[in-house]
């Protein structure tokens, strides 16, 4: 029996040794997937805890200076060895030698344990390609020489001689230079192509460049940062080789402006103005026009290198003679690269005689010659003659003035004629005074005969609109004469839902809709009825 007892301590004893070495030994271990390597090469590291951690617990600056790593892969896991479970945590990362030779991979703390150093022999790759070889970054200056706020094109371009699909974090530094502005020029362009044999992705984008101080300035071109991923053709080893291509320096002279200088400071190379004067959308043929005829006026301004952003604002001060119904100006580019504004404006002359619309110039200092000029477009006179329709005002006005009235008397002696005549008399006194104050109450823009209103420069001008399909200045003229309208008895609301009615019309799908001739005949017999009168109108015209 003590024999027996003796066996069982001595056991128990050898029991709580072997696990006291465990406990304090090779709880942390450290594997990699290879200890030979080339450089750039990507290899695999494994740290394993054999108790629940958590994924802090690895701190992988550990590493430097001679290892980068990558993102961290973590798990838990448990194991039953014969009744007995255990956890184990584990960490995962990718690193990456930082130079050639023999290197170490400390022992490294983890979750309060130290792990076991590693040592990994890093050979040269001779068959590595350079960055040069992937990466090609170009650019060119539409010029490198400009005046203070003139601006000049940047054209950048960048070719990848790779898959794009295997790069690494990619990343495309933009142009800098201190003293010097760049602004993206549209959308940048990518397509595929053969540069020397090889298949390309190019990258271009085009860039603004201008500058607020004068001076010889740099700046820096296109740069590259990122990596390529290289596997073999087994998957047996991968490659991460950095890509950096360093920026070109290109060089900028800016000029200031002129000392003796006055007016505007407007510098480019090309500045061109034009414009065309239209009626019913044809040009303008003929100097003499009726009141109330609607006159397009098409300006155009062209200028090199200058963003649409920039190009000024025409004011133009028109005689109060005419109305002016202005378009929102159009803004982009032609096919070579240039800032192009058009500008529409609608003129109604509304007064007979003679009136100049006025002419328009622009001031630019030329950088090619490096003088002052001024680009000018020509005014043009014209003798505004009476409206048609307002001649057929008067003779319908003459036609229906307030009848001679006769009177009968009959020979008779006594004190009876005399009374009669001193009545007529009267009679004929106040319809004439009548006449005179109706008169004055309707010498307003329409003119109302027998309940209906003859067409006027206003209602002129808006059939005219609707016809060159100009519905901003249909609405326009309907806003101006839309109280005097009412006033008179005009159905404007009615008038307004057509004109609203014929511009959805344009756009309409269905082709039975009505026609625009239709629609505009139905506004023309708008104005040639009125509302009724008001009851106290009816009994002065009983009168």
């Amino acid at each position: 029996m003590k024999k027996t007892a003796l066996i069982k301590k001595v056991f128990l004893f050898a029991t709580l040794c072997v696990s006291g070495i465990s406990a304090s030994y090779a709880q942390a271990i450290a594997t990699v997937s290879k200890n030979q390597i080339t450089e750039n090469e990507v290899i695999q590291l494994m740290v394993t805890v054999d108790k629940s951690a958590d994924q802090s617990k690895f701190d992988p600056s550990q590493l430097a200076p001679d290892f980068r790593s990558g993102q961290i892969g973590f798990k838990e896991s448990y194991l039953n060895n014969n009744g007995n479970t255990s956890k184990h945590s584990q960490w995962t990362v990718s690193i990456i030698p930082t130079k050639m030779g023999t290197l170490t991979i400390p022992s490294m703390n983890v979750a309060g344990e130290q792990t076991n150093p590693i040592t990994i022999r890093v050979t040269k790759d001779a068959t590595a390609p350079k960055s040069s070889d992937v990466i090609k970054v170009s650019g060119s200056l539409t010029k490198n020489e400009l005046y203070e706020g003139e601006t000049a094109q940047f054209k950048a371009k960048i070719a990848i001689f790779a898959d794009t699909r295997r790069l690494k974090d990619p990343n495309i530094i933009t142009p800098q230079g201190n003293g010097i502005e760049f602004s993206p020029i549209g959308e940048s362009k990518q397509y595929q192509t053969v540069i020397d044999g090889l298949q390309a992705t190019v990258v271009e984008q085009a860039f603004s460049v201008s500058a607020s101080q004068a001076g010889k300035l740099s700046f820096d071109g296109l740069a590259f940062t990122g990596g390529l991923v290289q596997t073999d053709r087994y998957g047996r080893s991968t490659k991460l080789i950095p890509l950096n291509i360093s920026p070109k320096q290109y060089q900028l002279t800016v000029l200031a402006k002129p000392a003796d200088f006055t007016g505007t400071w407007l510098p480019t190379t090309d500045l061109k103005l034009g414009q065309q004067w239209l009626v019913d959308g044809k040009p303008l043929s003929d100097t003499t026009v009726e009141a109330g005829t609607a006159i397009t006026r098409q300006i155009t301004l062209m200028m090199a290198d200058v963003p649409p952003e920039k190009l000024p604002k025409l004011d133009i001060d028109y005689p109060k003679s005419v109305r002016m119904y202005d378009e929102k100006p159009t803004i982009g580019k032609d096919s070579q690269g240039n800032s192009v504004m058009t500008i529409k404006q609608v003129i109604i002359p509304h007064t007979s005689g003679s009136v100049t619309l006025p002419a328009v110039s622009i001031q630019w200092w030329n950088s090619k010659t490096r003088q002052s000029e001024t680009a000018t477009l020509d005014s043009l006179t014209l003798t505004v003659t009476p409206s048609t329709q307002i001649d057929e005002q008067k003779i319908a006005t003459q036609t229906n003035a307030q009848p001679e009235t006769t009177v009968k008397r009959e020979v008779d002696h006594g004190f009876w004629p005399y009374t009669t005549f001193a009545f007529a008399l009267l009679w004929i006194l106040t319809a004439i005074g009548w006449y005179i104050s109706r008169t004055k109450g309707h010498s307003t823009d329409l003119d109302i005969t027998n309940n209906k209103v003859n067409v006027t420069n206003g209602s002129k001008a808006l059939i005219s609109a609707l016809d060159s399909n100009n519905m901003i200045l249909a609405h326009q003229i309907i806003s101006d004469h839309y109280e005097q309208w009412s006033k008179q008895g005009v159905y404007v609301v009615e008038i307004k839902h057509l004109v609203t009615q014929l511009g959805q019309q344009q756009y309409a799908e269905n082709k039975e809709k009505q026609s625009k001739k239709q629609l505009i005949n139905e506004i023309k017999q708008k104005f040639t009825s009125l509302k009724k009168p008001s009851q106290s109108n009816v009994e002065l015209e009983r009168l």
